[in-house]
C-alpha cells in the first residue's frame, strides 16, 4: 500500500474516532486561528470576519462529498455576496499539492487556508470530511454540518440569511 494512500486511510480513520472536551460544538465560541492561504502569499484568521456571518469549511481533495461542495458553496457565496457573509475553507490534505490540483479543475472565490499536519480538525473535533460550521457574526457557532448531501446547500442558505437579519 502506497503512503499517500496509508496517510490518507489513518487521517480518515482519526476522523471518524470519538472526540470529547475539545469538539466544538452549537453554542460554543469558535476557536481562533490563524492559517496560511493554500498558495502561501497570506494568512487567514477566523477573526478577520468578525462582524459577519461565517461557514467555516474543513476539506480534502480526497473526499467525494467536497467536490459537490465546494462548488455549490462558491454560488451560495457569489448569491448571497460577502458584505454579511464568509466562507472560509481548511483544506486537511498532507499535500498541499494534492488540493492545488483539486482547486485547478474546481475553482472556488473564498478564502482557502491549509493545514496539511491536520491541527484545525483535532481543535474543532471533526468527525467526517467535509464538516461545517456555521457562525454568526459574534464568533458563536449555530449550526454544524457533518457530511454534505443533496439538499445541504438550501437548509445551509437559510441558516445564513437568518443569522445575517439577526
Amino acid at each position: 500500500m502506497n503512503t499517500c494512500l496509508l496517510s490518507k486511510l489513518m487521517l480518515a480513520a482519526i476522523l471518524t474516532l470519538p472526540f470529547s472536551v475539545s469538539a466544538i460544538s452549537v453554542g460554543d465560541t469558535a476557536p481562533s486561528f490563524k492559517a496560511r492561504t493554500i498558495d502561501g502569499k497570506k494568512s487567514v484568521a477566523l477573526e478577520d470576519y468578525r462582524g459577519k456571518v461565517v461557514l467555516l469549511d474543513f476539506w480534502a481533495s480526497w473526499c467525494p462529498p467536497c467536490l459537490k461542495s465546494l462548488p455549490l458553496y462558491d454560488d451560495l457565496r457569489r448569491e448571497l455576496g460577502t458584505t454579511d457573509f464568509e466562507i472560509v475553507a481548511i483544506n486537511v490534505d498532507e499535500n498541499t499539492d494534492d488540493a492545488r490540483k483539486f482547486l485547478q479543475k474546481h475553482p472556488v472565490s473564498y478564502p482557502i487556508a491549509k493545514d496539511p499536519k491536520g491541527v484545525l480538525p483535532g481543535v474543532f473535533g471533526v468527525k467526517a470530511m467535509p464538516t461545517s460550521y456555521l457562525i454568526d457574526k459574534n464568533g458563536v457557532v449555530q449550526h454544524v454540518h457533518a457530511a454534505f448531501k443533496d439538499g445541504d446547500v438550501a437548509k445551509i442558505k437559510a441558516e445564513i440569511e437568518k443569522l445575517i437579519a439577526q
